[in-house]
């Protein structure tokens, strides 16, 4: 994520390159955490606070008026909590994708799905068609060809080995959610300077 935020500021396009990899990882590792954390509310309320901190920053740092990915992750959770509750999942589905668009909302569309995918990681055939259609048909959509490398990113996740007896501590836990408008305001700072 900072790589590719420093490649967005410095107009470096190796680095985006690189920051493709990071939002379906970071998709990843919230999946994890949606199935971890027992109190959703809690969670979601997290998440937009920090989106409301981190947007005035995010704008000055990427010169474009679009909601920042913690408002992404936010909808995500709302998505999620009405499918669980919905027998209409498919048009909660289809309505969060289209209010992520509407709202301008970082990866609109792409970020719900994303989600649901990694909520879902099995390398299985299926999985994979879908992770892949998914990629190739944002890529098209964002009209930006270096997006096609986030196509990449299960395949880090197929080497990983978590340890399962080891629980992150408070630190870790919450380190993504200080360290984003930290770091998003540090970046709009340099902007202003370049």
């Amino acid at each position: 994520m900072l790589v590719d935020h420093i490649g967005l500021v410095l107009n470096l396009e190796i680095l985006r390159i690189v920051g493709r990899l990071t939002f379906p990882l970071f998709v990843w590792v919230f999946a994890q955490n949606w199935r971890r954390d027992h109190d959703k509310n809690k969670l979601s309320k997290r998440l937009l606070l920090f989106g409301i901190l981190s947007e005035i920053p995010y704008i000055l740092m990427s010169d474009r008026l679009s909601l920042n990915v913690m408002f992404s992750f936010f909808l995500v959770t709302q998505t999620f909590m009405y499918l669980k509750k919905s027998e209409h999942k498919l048009l909660i589905l289809i309505l969060g994708m289209i209010g992520a668009e509407i709202l301008k909302i970082d990866y609109g569309w792409y970020g719900i799905a994303c989600s649901l995918l990694m909520l879902e990681f099995k390398p299985t055939q299926a999985w994979i068609l879908g992770w892949s259609l998914t990629n190739i048909v944002y890529t098209v959509y964002c009209g930006w060809l270096p997006q096609m490398f986030a196509m990449f990113a299960p395949l880090i996740l197929i080497f990983y080995k978590p340890s399962h007896d080891r629980k992150p501590s408070a630190i870790e836990k919450r380190f993504f959610y200080y360290f984003y408008p930290i770091h998003i305001a540090g970046l709009a700072a340099l902007r202003a300077i370049v």
